[in-house]
């Protein structure tokens, strides 16, 4: 009987892990995400000065879809984070 109980893992010690790796990956959330808003400055400003039409309209798509769905991200990352805690 006591093999049973050591194949099973313990809860506590996975959901631990589970948290402090989450509370890991909020410096790099907000790193991308910032990364997401100086990338959607920049390529605005290049657009400005682009002569090709389709290029233009593509890549300010993409940058801005790509900003959106950082800010997304990220704030689904807090929110998950705020409910973990109970602050929220």
């Amino acid at each position: 009987m006591s093999n049973v109980i050591e194949l099973v893992p313990d809860r506590a010690a996975i959901e631990k892990l589970h948290a402090k790796a989450f509370r890991n990956l909020e410096g790099d959330v907000c790193d991308i995400d910032r990364m997401g808003e100086i990338t959607e400055r920049l390529v605005a400003d290049w657009c400005q000065d682009v002569t090709h039409e389709r290029s233009l309209e593509l890549a300010n798509f993409a940058v801005q879809h790509l900003a959106d769905m950082l800010r997304e991200f990220k704030k689904g990352y807090f929110a998950a984070w705020h409910r973990e805690t109970g602050s929220g």
